[in-house]
């Protein structure tokens, strides 16, 4: 027969756990990997943002150097010798036609239109020191994008400088500065008040601001400046 004491005594064999001690394991074990996913969840959110940044700061810079290298050329004339004098050649130096910038060389605006000579193309007529529609081009900013027109001719199709479904393009600028070099003294006699040669020597910076289509909250900005290689002559001695 058994005693009180025996039936009392846990049993050596007992072995598993308890409910209670189950529900805890549980609980400490669904607050680990919550954590961990919360870690693993802000890692890839972090990374697509500065994925995201890296790329809009590419494409903003992409577009403002081939903005910048276009521009430089502005002013580009096929007939530059006959805007020197030498003993020999024509009497009258004649003026660069393409070295004209819209807007005006202290202007701000979201359009810059410049010219280039087509026959430094290998193509095209024999230079006639006259600007034609078709050595006209422009940068502009329409909507939320960049487009370059290669051409001031009536139909040519404008050619888009940015991605709208990736970025969208929220300012855009091109300030132009002009330092001024008095050519006065260079003239044989002495020229007209107001009316003396002058050199412009000038520099164009553009400004793009963009914004991401898929994460508005990230806006990036880039601002290039270059200087222009031909320079404007204003004036003459006469």
């Amino acid at each position: 027969m058994l005693n009180v004491k025996q039936l009392r005594a846990p049993r050596a064999g007992q072995r598993g756990l308890s409910l209670i001690e189950a529900m805890v394991g549980l609980t400490v074990g669904l607050i680990i990997v919550a954590g961990a996913t919360m870690l693993v969840t802000a890692q890839i959110t972090e990374h697509r943002r500065l994925m995201t940044e890296t790329q809009m700061q590419q494409d903003l810079r992409a577009a403002a150097d081939l903005i910048l290298s276009e521009l430089r050329r502005a002013g580009a004339w096929e007939g530059a010798s006959n805007g020197v004098w030498a003993p020999g050649g024509a009497a009258t130096p004649i003026a660069n036609p393409y070295t004209n910038l819209t807007p005006s060389a202290a202007g701000t605006g979201s359009t810059i239109t410049y010219q280039v000579t087509q026959t430094l193309r290998g193509s095209g007529p024999a230079e006639d020191n006259v600007v034609t529609p078709n050595e006209q081009r422009r940068f502009f900013w329409s909507g939320d994008q960049l487009f370059y027109s290669p051409s001031a001719a009536a139909g040519t199709p404008s050619q888009p400088l940015t991605d709208p479904n990736s970025m969208k393009i929220t300012a855009f600028s091109v300030n132009q500065a002009v330092q001024t070099i008095p050519l006065d003294n260079f003239c044989n006699v002495p020229c007209a008040a107001g009316s003396c040669p002058q050199q412009l020597v000038r520099q164009v910076v553009v400004s793009i601001t963009g914004e991401s289509v898929s994460t508005p909250k990230i806006v990036r900005h880039v601002e290039l400046g270059t200087r222009l290689l031909n320079d404007r002559i204003v004036g003459s001695c006469s």
